[in-house]
């Protein structure tokens, strides 16, 4: 079970890396308004960072799949709540996003419940 409790790590670190990319990417041209239609399609399949970041989701998603065939579901889609450490730390470190306390303690409610899942589980 640890290596698919890993391999459910690696996953979810792809996730937060493709949701890096993605926002990296509409910061760099701008956003996108969705009302533009095809236009905006096309000026995001032409970015390199919103390309990455689908192709990190991609990869995320596959490994994903091996985990969902191995652990019971009430144990894998929680390890999910693991991206908002990530994000947090991202945000934090790589957009200079504020980070009160009130994020801080919501993120480790998230992870002390994460802990008790996986304790659980035997």
């Amino acid at each position: 079970m640890t290596g698919t409790l890993l391999m459910g790590l690696v996953s979810i670190m792809l996730l937060s890396g493709g949701q890096t990319a993605l926002k990296y990417g509409l910061n760099a041209i701008g956003g996108v308004n969705l009302a533009d239609g095809p236009l905006t399609l096309l000026k995001l399949f032409q970015t390199p960072w919103v390309i990455v970041g689908f192709g990190l989701y991609a990869v995320s998603s596959v490994l994903w799949l091996d985990v969902l065939s191995k652990l019971d579901f009430s144990l894998a889609f929680p390890m999910v709540g693991l991206t908002y450490v990530f994000t947090l730390l991202i945000g934090y470190f790589f957009f200079g996003e504020a980070v009160g306390w009130e994020r801080i303690l919501g993120v480790a409610l998230i992870v002390s419940g994460l802990f008790f899942l996986v304790q659980s589980s035997g």
